[in-house]
């Protein structure tokens, strides 16, 4: 796991689509030599940079009805052009792009000043314009500076500046956004990024609380806390006692949503997806907590105080954090994820495809285990089932445990298939020896993932620990993960009940196995030949075409 990645999302509650900053002394640059489209400027050291009107990306930005252009030149004001006010109601979107190359400390100012016929009057900033910066909310305006006051003239300008956001170095999206709710549209000249010295503390997960946890975050308090680690050895300090196996979910607010006793809300991936999307209820304040969000992923919502208005509700957005594991939440069935978002070395910056293999624990409650996992009687883990799309339940546990009816998930509206792959418990020496059997069991779970881009499984055991545990690292390794990812995923049950994932046990003897056996060049063929030795019979063709399934541009191999 890369550290820029974790402190980027550490700190993702204070950042939106945009960044920026200057040097006093240091350059700035417009994007040159191809790279134009990525961004606009450049700050390559701290102090203070502007940036002109002219430089936005205006394709989506309407101009008001006595301009000809969105783009107007205004030499009374201040020597240059500036941003015309768009049209009132029309949400109309303009952006841009900086590079920030130190980790600073960023005010955004803005240069606003009102129309023609508009400058007697006051301006209330924080309900005209919205600045996105990735992934999160709207910069707030610095405490009691966002009325824009009365002028004498059109070509006055006011610099406001909003709330300072410590940024990593990186490229950052800027989005500015007429709001629908704004009565007047003041003209924009230039926005001013002075950035100092941010001096980069890494985070001690020690002290972290669940208030710094950022909004796109699903994993919950203790899982966070982990990730923040880069040491995957440390997971019994983070996992200790009790079950932490289900996700927090992630926060979508609307503060712009007056108070009530109940809100109504739709969620997306995109923004015409809200007009189908389902609505949901939620009593919380002013935000709703949104479960079983993929990783990475960009989703669009909306919220009203009644079922009605939400047609004409705000729309909002947010980008899910890109820390895997992707935790899912199906009510009373713990330990439940999906290995899609984790890094594949198959293919350069490839990563691995979500929603298509999840593990688990148990879906319902075996004879002897002690574990609570079982799908809730009230119908809600029936429900996530089939939101999650999984078609195909894949139960390892001793064949005396596994449903006579088929499997627990199945319903007349959403069947799911059994595929009984059992194998014994606590037979974890004879399973890596080689005199277990389990080569047949495995080529079934194997021809079964082949089929998994029609028909996503989840495979449990019981915990969803050992024996799920190894299937999923053999699928894992043959998929290009790095083996300290692998690991991580491995030890990840220590968050359900408290159960005991030993990485120096079954998972490194078969990892010391593949590695001593076979010749291949990399970890992931070297798994590849191992599942198509005697010992497990897989074809190469079932192998390389679950790679095609999973990993974003690989091609198969013949």
């Amino acid at each position: 796991m890369k550290k820029s990645n974790i402190l980027i999302s550490l700190l993702a509650i204070s950042c939106l689509t945009a960044c920026g900053g200057g040097g006093n002394g240091g350059s700035t640059s417009q994007g040159g030599g191809g790279q134009e489209d990525e961004y606009k400027l450049v700050i390559e050291d701290f102090g203070t940079v502007k940036f002109e009107a002219e430089d936005f990306d205006v394709t989506y930005w309407e101009a008001d009805e006595s301009y000809d252009d969105v783009i107007v030149e205004n030499a009374n004001a201040s020597g240059g052009k500036y941003l015309a006010a768009a049209s009132v109601n029309q949400g109309a979107e303009a952006s841009f792009k900086f590079e920030l190359k130190k980790y600073s400390r960023v005010v955004i100012s803005a240069a606003y000043a009102q129309m023609e016929g508009h400058t007697s009057t006051a301006i209330d900033m924080s309900k005209t314009y919205d600045y996105n910066i990735e992934n999160v909310s709207p910069l707030a305006f610095e405490t009691g500076k966002n009325m824009l006051p009365a002028r004498s003239s059109a070509t006055s300008w006011e610099l406001m500046p909003y709330e300072a956001q410590p940024l990593y170095p990186g490229v950052y999206s800027v989005v500015l956004t007429l709001n629908t709710n704004a009565t007047d549209a003041p003209s924009i000249d230039y926005l001013q990024f002075k950035t100092t010295d941010a001096t980069i503390v890494p985070p001690d997960p020690s002290k972290i609380t669940e208030d710094d946890i950022p909004d796109n975050e699903f994993h919950n308090l203790q899982q966070y806390k982990y990730l923040l680690d880069e040491n995957w050895e440390t997971f019994a300090t983070y996992a200790t006692g009790g079950d932490f196996s289900a996700p927090r979910g992630m926060k979508l607010r609307f503060e712009d949503v007056d108070t009530a006793s109940k809100y109504y809300v739709q969620v997306a991936e995109s923004e015409a997806g809200l007009n189908s999307a389902a609505v949901r209820e939620t009593t919380e304040n002013k935000f709703y907590t949104f479960q079983n969000a993929k990783l990475s992923t960009k989703y669009y919502y909306r919220a009203a105080t009644s079922e009605a208005d939400l047609a004409s509700a705000k729309v909002y957005n947010i980008t899910s954090t890109d820390l895997a594991p992707r935790v899912v939440n199906v009510p009373n069935v713990l330990n439940f994820r999906d290995i899609g978002g984790w890094e594949s070395e198959l293919v350069p910056g490839a990563k691995i495809n979500q929603g298509l293999y999840f593990r688990c624990a148990q879906l319902n409650q075996s004879g002897y285990s002690s574990t609570r996992s079982e799908l809730d009687s009230e119908g809600k883990g029936l429900a996530a089932i089939k939101e999650l799309g999984i078609k195909v339940d894949i139960d390892m546990r001793d064949s005396n445990n596994i449903p006579r009816n088929g499997s627990p998930a199945n319903t007349a509206d959403w069947p799911v298939s059994l595929l009984d792959a059992h194998v014994a418990s606590g037979t974890e020496p004879e399973r890596w020896e080689g005199t277990s059997g389990i080569g047949a069991q495995y080529k079934k779970i194997f021809d079964t993932i082949a089929n998994c881009d029609k028909a996503p499984v989840a495979l449990h055991c019981t915990y969803g620990a050992d024996r799920t545990g190894i299937a999923t690292f053999f699928l894992e390794g043959l998929l290009g993960m790095k083996l300290d990812d692998i690991r991580r995923d491995y030890v990840w049950t220590k968050f359900t009940q408290g159960r005991d994932p030993n990485p120096n046990g079954e998972l490194a003897k078969w990892i010391q196995k593949t590695q001593d056996n076979y010749t291949d060049a990399t970890f992931a063929d070297k798994i590849e030949s191992h599942l198509m030795s005697k010992e497990f019979g897989i074809a190469k063709s079932t192998l390389e075409h679950i790679r095609e399934i999973f990993v974003p541009g690989y091609v198969a191999k013949a």
